[in-house]
C-alpha cells in the first residue's frame, strides 16, 4: 500500500501541474471548454465528474461524447478549436491518439492547448514494461498529458479513466471527494474489480476508501447474482454460479428456493430480488448452493464460496433498491446509455437528474439487455464461432451492430458461453453502418494475458503488417480497432500470426 500511496503523489504532483496549465490557458483563450469522452461506462462516468467539478468552478463547458478517437474526429475536433478556440480536455480516451493530436491540434502556427486524462497505453508503445520510452514521453508531453503508465501504475486494472478525471476534479476543488462513487462505477465498467471477491487494488482501492471514509459507498459482502432481476431469474441466469439441472431455468429455480422456505412474492405480489431479501434468507441460499454444488460437481465449499461471495458497492445517497444504489447496476445502465446512441442521458444521471433522463434509461436498459440476449443466443444456435490456430472471431452480420460488439465479444470469453475457448482472443467483427469497415473488439481471457498475450499490441502489429492506418489500441486484455472491408481476410490472419508470436516468446 505505501508503495502505491508514493506512485499516487507522483500522480498527484503532475495533475497540479496540469490543473495551473488548465488555468493558465483557459484565461488566455477566454472562451469555454469542450470535453471529449468515450462512449462507455467509464467515458461517461469521466465526462460527468469533469462536467460536475466544472459546473461548480462556473466554467462554461460542453460535453460531447464519440464512439472512438479516429482520425476523422480528431479533424473536426481541429477545425472546432480553430473556429472557437476552446480549451479541450479528452477522457478516457487520447492517450493512443496523441501524435493526432499533437500534429492537428496546431492551428495558426501556436499549439492549440488540450489535456489528456486517459489510462490505456500511450501510442507507439507495445506494454508497461517499455520503462523507458515511456520515462521519455512523459518528459516530451508533460503537463498536458497524464497517462497511469507514466507512473508504473497499470492502467488496465489500478485506475481507470475516471479515477484519473476524479483526482484532476479533486485538484480543482477538494470538495469534489463526492464524485469518488462516479471513479468507481467508472473502474466497475472497465471490470477492474478483479480481486478477490470482486474488489479492487491500486489507486483504485484508495478511491474506494476516499468513498467509504466520506459516506458516499459502504461495501458489503453479499451473493454474487444481481440485486435487481427476479430472484429466481438472477440465479439461473448467473453467469458465476452454474448449477447443474437448474441453471438457465427460472421456474426450476423457483422451485428450488421455495423448498428452501424463502417467501417469494413481496406485498406487490412481484418475484422478489437479492434486495428484498434478509440475512437470514441470504444464509439459508448460501447453505443450500454449496450443499448442491459439493454434490453436483464435486467442488470444494472454499472454491464456491470463492464465487459465490462478493463485494456489493452500495451507494448510500441513492434509493435503496433503485437500479442506482447497487454501484454495477449504475455501470450496466450508464453503458446501456452510451451503447444504443443515447449518451446524453447517461452523463445527464451521472451529474445527478433523477427525473426524466432516469426514467428513459430505465426502459433503454431493457431493450439493451434483450439486444445482448439476442445476438448471444443467435451465435450459439448458428454457430457463428470461427477458429484460427491462435485466434477466434465472429461477424456480427446483420444481427450484432457496432455499438454492442465489445459488451458480446467480452461476455463470450470470460463467461465461457458456447463454443467459446478461453485460451484464445476472441475478436468480435461488426460492420460500421456509415463506413465500408468493420469495427473489431478483440477480448482476452486473463489466463492468457498472464501468458504473454497483449491485444493493444497484437492489433497495432497486425494494422502495421496488413497496411492498414488506423488508430487501434486499448490494454493487454481488450483492445479495437477499425478495418477495411477488403482487407478483413488479410487482417485475421496476421493477428492470428502476432498472437502465436506472443505466446511463443514464453
Amino acid at each position: 500500500m505505501n508503495d502505491t500511496i508514493e506512485k499516487l503523489k507522483k500522480l498527484s504532483i503532475d495533475l497540479n501541474n496540469a490543473k495551473d496549465y488548465f488555468f493558465k490557458h483557459l484565461k488566455t483563450l477566454q472562451s469555454s471548454v469542450h470535453i471529449y469522452t468515450h462512449l462507455d461506462a467509464d467515458g461517461l462516468t469521466s465526462g460527468a465528474i469533469l462536467g460536475k467539478a466544472l459546473y461548480r468552478a462556473g466554467i462554461p463547458f460542453q460535453i460531447t461524447v464519440l464512439r472512438q478517437l479516429e482520425k476523422e474526429e480528431i479533424e473536426k475536433i481541429a477545425k472546432k478549436v480553430k473556429e472557437f478556440r476552446n480549451f479541450i480536455i479528452f477522457s478516457d480516451f487520447g492517450s493512443g491518439q496523441y501524435k493526432e493530436l499533437q500534429k492537428k491540434l496546431f492551428i495558426n502556427d501556436h499549439f492549440a492547448p488540450f489535456i489528456i486524462l486517459d489510462h490505456h497505453i500511450p501510442q507507439n508503445i507495445s506494454n508497461k514494461e517499455k520503462k523507458e520510452l515511456l520515462e521519455d514521453l512523459h518528459k516530451k508531453t508533460n503537463p498536458w498529458h497524464i497517462n497511469p503508465y507514466f507512473y508504473d501504475i497499470d492502467g488496465s486494472n489500478e485506475i481507470s479513466g475516471a479515477g484519473l478525471c476524479y483526482y484532476f476534479a479533486k485538484c480543482l476543488n477538494k470538495s469534489n471527494i463526492d464524485l469518488s462513487p462516479l471513479a468507481i462505477i467508472g473502474a466497475i465498467g472497465d471490470i477492474q474489480n478483479k480481486g478477490p471477491n470482486k474488489s479492487f487494488k491500486g489507486i483504485n482501492s484508495l478511491i474506494l476508501e476516499e468513498a467509504k471514509n466520506s459516506g458516499q459507498i459502504e461495501v458489503i459482502d453479499d451473493l454474487n447474482f444481481s440485486s435487481i432481476k427476479p430472484l429466481n431469474e438472477a440465479i439461473a441466469y448467473s453467469s458465476e454460479i452454474k448449477l447443474p439441472g437448474l441453471s438457465k431455468d427460472p421456474n426450476k429455480m423457483l422451485k428450488f428456493l421455495q423448498t428452501l422456505g424463502i417467501f417469494m412474492e413481496n406485498s406487490e405480489g412481484n418475484i422478489r430480488t437479492l434486495s428484498d431479501l434478509n440475512q437470514d434468507e441470504k444464509q439459508k441460499i448460501t447453505l443450500a448452493i454449496i450443499e448442491y454444488s459439493s454434490f453436483k460437481l464435486d467442488i470444494e465449499p472454499r472454491k464456491i464460496v470463492e464465487k459465490l461471495i462478493v463485494n456489493r458497492y452500495s451507494l448510500k445517497n441513492e434509493s435503496f433498491g433503485s437500479i442506482l444504489h447497487d454501484a454495477n447496476d449504475f455501470s450496466n445502465l450508464l453503458n446501456s446509455c452510451g451503447r444504443t446512441e443515447n449518451s446524453s442521458l447517461g452523463i445527464a444521471i451521472a451529474m445527478g437528474d433523477r427525473k426524466v433522463a432516469f426514467q428513459k434509461a430505465q426502459e433503454i436498459l431493457k431493450d439493451h439487455k434483450r439486444s445482448i440476449m439476442k445476438s448471444l443466443s443467435w451465435i450459439q444456435e448458428n454457430q457463428k464461432i470461427q477458429k484460427k490456430e491462435y485466434i477466434q472471431f465472429f461477424f456480427g452480420e446483420d444481427v450484432i451492430p457496432e455499438s454492442i460488439i465489445g459488451t458480446i465479444s467480452s461476455m463470450l470469453i470470460f463467461d465461457a458461453i458456447g463454443q467459446v475457448d478461453k485460451l484464445k482472443p476472441i475478436f468480435g467483427c461488426a460492420k460500421r453502418v456509415d463506413e465500408e469497415v468493420y469495427k473489431i473488439s478483440g477480448r482476452a481471457h486473463e489466463f492468457i494475458v498472464n501468458k504473454g498475450v497483449n491485444l493493444s499490441e497484437a492489433i497495432r502489429k497486425a494494422s502495421e503488417l496488413s497496411n492498414i492506418d488506423s488508430l487501434g489500441g486499448g490494454h493487454p486484455p481488450a483492445a479495437g480497432t477499425k478495418v477495411p472491408i477488403e482487407k478483413i481476410d488479410i487482417f485475421l490472419e496476421n493477428i492470428n500470426k502476432v498472437i502465436k508470436e506472443q505466446l511463443q516468446k514464453i
